[in-house]
């Protein structure tokens, strides 16, 4: 699952309790289609952008279907959980065209925009299993970190930038003083 947006870098993946609702939602409401197979979920929440992921597996199948949505947000005015559930309602919708559908032939491979109740969101539809990129990602020491917020550091951004970008101006902070013990460091992942 790759991010739309070129500037999404910086990432907190969605709290397993929520991937699991998800995943029961659509088990439940497609369990008709769904049989033995298996439904897969996953997110990120990226500074300006919500990115979903819900997929189905056929019991024994490789072939697992997918359907991302991306849309951008503004952390201080939209309601990240309420966006999350427009999401959810897209990929539902998704899933009930998916299954209505013959063949996957006319879901966009990459992303295209859709208006979904009144907001602007991207879909894209893909057949990665996630079980075996995942596994592949173990054998190649890739292993998803523990650390609340995962991607990739700017290192070219300045603290001024960081500052502008979280609402601060340089009075807000003078920096430590002498007594203050050393700030903390970032890791490099």
């Amino acid at each position: 699952m790759h991010p739309r947006l070129k500037v999404s870098r910086k990432w907190t993946p969605l709290p397993p309790e929520l991937i699991e609702q998800i995943q029961s939602v659509f088990r439940q409401n497609f369990r008709e289609h769904i049989g033995d197979g298996v439904v897969e979920a996953g997110g990120r929440i990226y500074p300006s952008e919500i990115l979903v992921q819900v997929g189905f597996r056929s019991q024994g199948s490789l072939r697992q279907s997918n359907f991302e949505i991306s849309l951008e947000y503004n952390r201080n005015k939209d309601n990240v959980l309420k966006l999350l559930h427009l999401t959810m309602d897209a990929a539902g919708a998704l899933f009930e065209q998916f299954f209505a559908a013959e063949n996957d032939h006319d879901f966009p491979r990459i992303w295209e925009e859709v208006d979904f109740e009144g907001r602007k969101i991207f879909v894209q539809y893909t057949t990665t299993n996630s079980d075996l990129e995942a596994q592949a990602d173990q054998l190649l020491g890739l292993d998803a970190a523990e650390d609340l917020a995962q991607g990739e550091w700017d290192d070219d951004v300045d603290a001024r930038t960081i500052k502008a970008s979280l609402g601060l101006s340089d009075e807000d902070s003078e920096g430590p003083e002498e007594s203050d013990p050393e700030p903390p460091r970032k890791k490099n992942h």
